[in-house]
């Protein structure tokens, strides 16, 4: 998917108008990294090397953004860029504190206070940020959202917040064993 340096900013999808412009599907944070991003470049799923371009030009919305590659000045030639990944590259982006997928993948998960809760299996991508999914011991699966508030990484185990998970049931509560059900004519 991305290497080391490049940085999602979405999936081109539908083409606009007739001079080549294509809407973007964002990815989390794709935005900020089309703002912060100084080069550019496409790669399709299983392609080889991404391929350099230049965002000639962003419109639209915030939400449905469009943008113009130097690659495409036709619509024809912008139908033939759908579907490929928009990547940037950038020292700002650099900068930006992250995590990447494939180092999360595997890492046990904790509470702050050392309860475990299993290890990583995969990142789920939301419009609003990744979820983590954590395959709990039990063999059940928890989401817990990747967010720097709730979620820390340190010494190879990430941490979730104590309080954001509810605690495990007591198989045998304190006292249940001595109290007698009650009969008929109680």
């Amino acid at each position: 998917m991305t290497r080391p340096g490049l940085w999602t900013c979405g999936v081109l999808g539908k083409v606009h108008g007739l001079r080549g412009e294509l809407y973007l599907n964002l990815a989390v944070d794709g935005l900020a990294r089309l703002d912060l991003g100084t080069s550019f470049y496409v790669v399709g799923e299983g392609a080889g090397e991404p391929r350099p371009c230049a965002v000639t030009r962003v419109g639209g919305t915030d939400r449905r953004p469009l943008v113009l590659l130097d690659l495409a000045t036709t619509r024809e030639e912008a139908v033939a860029l759908q579907g490929l990944e928009l990547l940037a590259a950038g020292d700002a982006l650099d900068e930006q504190p992250h995590y990447r997928v494939g180092d999360l993948l595997g890492l046990p998960v904790e509470t702050v206070s050392g309860r475990p809760l299993g290890e990583v299996s995969d990142v789920l991508e939301t419009p609003a940020h990744e979820i983590l999914a954590v395959r709990a011991p039990d063999g059940g699966q928890l989401l817990v959202p990747l967010v720097d508030e709730l979620v820390s990484l340190g010494e190879g185990v990430l941490r979730v917040a104590d309080g954001l998970l509810d605690e495990p049931a007591d198989a045998d509560p304190a006292g249940a064993d001595d109290r007698a059900a009650p009969g008929p004519g109680s």
